[in-house]
């Protein structure tokens, strides 16, 4: 029991915020893949790091949420960083401008 506590405190512990662009790319979503996305941002809640990582940044990962619309996100400390969402090869190209811009924010 105690495990149970000690996890669910760890989980209520990360925050969600979104890269100033992002609301742009979610804009260009259809609405039924917005119902999914609004799934799966909350499984990454739970557990951001069991995502697949990219390789262009650290800390960086990626989900499907469908065969070709892809959310790009940022894990910095208890922060996920949403930097974009949007078609497969788009997405790829925006994360790292978009990466690069929030950690010079950050820094």
């Amino acid at each position: 029991m105690p495990t149970f506590k000690k996890e669910a405190l760890r989980l209520s512990e990360w925050v969600v915020k979104e890269h100033p662009d992002f609301f742009k790319d979610l804009d260009k979503i259809s609405t039924n893949n917005l119902g999914i996305f609004y799934k799966k941002k909350q499984k990454i809640k739970q557990n951001p790091l069991r995502f697949k990582h990219l390789s262009g940044g650290p800390n960086c990962y990626r989900e499907a949420i469908t065969d070709n619309i892809r959310l790009v996100y940022y894990v910095k400390s208890n922060v996920i960083w949403l930097l974009t969402i949007g078609r497969h090869n788009d997405a790829y190209k925006n994360y790292v401008k978009r990466l690069h811009s929030l950690r010079e924010k950050l820094e």
